[in-house]
């Protein structure tokens, strides 16, 4: 038994025409199929989109839980540069004071000398 088919007139832009030409042509199908496809087939449409939702949702779970590492790493390697810098600090305080206790070594031994012994440099 063959089905009567009627016509159904739907007023577009030419612009609009030829995106819905474009997309049937990417399915491989008429213009007429992709429209009645997407009239009705939309409950499938509703199954994939779930199934897309639900596969996202998974990435930025994950994504949340790599940007928390990093967040965590980031944060150890902060701390390490402040220790890192605070020790650098204390060494070179270390070094000023040594420094500063030769040099007042120095000035006391220059000081014992005798007149002639600093002029003389024996």
């Amino acid at each position: 038994m063959t089905e009567n088919r009627v016509q159904i007139v739907v007023r577009t832009t030419d612009k609009e025409r030829d995106q819905v030409k474009k997309m049937a042509q990417e399915k491989d199908v008429s213009m007429n199929q992709f429209i009645l496809d997407a009239i009705f087939d939309s409950k499938d449409d509703s199954k994939s989109d779930s199934t897309i939702i639900e596969i996202l949702e998974g990435q930025l779970a994950k994504k949340d839980e790599q940007i928390e590492k990093m967040q965590t790493l980031l944060d150890q390697q902060q701390q390490l540069t402040l220790q890192t810098n605070q020790q650098i600090q204390h060494l070179q305080l270390e070094e000023t004071k040594e420094t500063e206790k030769k040099l007042e070594a120095f000035e006391e031994k220059e000081a014992k000398k005798g007149f002639f012994s600093r002029w003389f440099n024996s």
